[in-house]
């Protein structure tokens, strides 16, 4: 069986995509790389087809969560099989559903509000979505910007559900988010924005994150959590950590 890898955000940047290959060592075609969001293949009208390229070079599969700096795939190509864009198609893989390019056929895209997959032998909480700090900078420039980047309250609702439905049955190994709970803010704050004002800052993703964090803490199986999205490498808490550039092996964290 394959190992599974998990790394930060790429932004559609073939260099990095290079070197997060370069950091794996004598890579399988059933290895797998989780981009725990902001891959950024596709944002808005952008199509990004070198870094799809680079990543096809990788003979593994890679798993992508979306970002805020990512367009929501699922519904940008066809939220069922009726309504699929021509040249995508859902595809089954290990009793989960992915929706897949046919021309980057190693691209799998997880479902746009988050899911409970088994991914290998590990049981893993996707939870995607952030807010986009430079939101006003984009709009006023005519730049990409998605407004639902953030997860809906109604998809939080279901999600919750979803959780609890599967905790009932199952554990939980790895939670692979894309910010993080807003306990974790103060391992991270000197990462902020110089001159912007955190009050203006829409962190309710966050402390929804607290909430959700209380649930899956309890679950004795759970091992890790690992988000992106603040653009730096560092261990947060024993439980916790952000990832930009680091690739790090879910093995890594199962050993005794």
């Amino acid at each position: 069986m394959g190992r599974v890898f998990v790394t930060g955000d790429i932004h559609a940047n073939a260099y990095q995509i290079r070197q997060v290959i370069h950091q794996i060592d004598n890579p399988q075609s059933d290895d797998i790389i989780i981009i725990c969001g902001d891959a950024g293949f596709e944002y808005q009208e952008y199509n990004m087809g070198q870094a799809k390229r680079e990543a096809r070079k990788f003979p593994g599969k890679w798993i992508v969560l979306r970002g805020n700096h990512d367009s929501r795939y699922w519904k940008e190509h066809g939220a069922n099989e009726d309504q699929l864009d021509k040249g995508w198609h859902y595809e089954w893989y290990n009793q989960n559903c992915y929706l897949v390019q046919d021309k980057y056929p190693n691209i799998y895209y997880l479902p746009d509000a988050g899911c409970i997959y088994q991914i290998q032998d590990y049981n893993i909480l996707f939870i995607p979505g952030a807010y986009s700090v430079d939101k006003n900078y984009r709009q006023l420039m005519g730049y990409p910007w998605n407004p639902d980047e953030q997860l809906t309250e109604d998809e939080k609702i279901e999600f919750e559900l979803m959780l609890r439905e599967w905790l009932d049955n199952f554990d939980i190994d790895f939670v692979i988010g894309h910010t993080f709970p807003m306990k974790m803010q103060p391992y991270y704050e000197d990462l902020f924005l110089p001159g912007l004002n955190q009050a203006t800052v829409d962190k309710s993703m966050e402390h929804w994150l607290d909430y959700i964090a209380s649930i899956y803490e309890t679950v004795p199986s759970f091992k890790h959590y690992f988000g992106g999205h603040f653009h730096d490498d560092r261990v947060l808490t024993d439980k916790y950590t952000m990832l930009y550039h680091n690739v790090e092996d879910l093995a890594d964290y199962v050993k005794e």
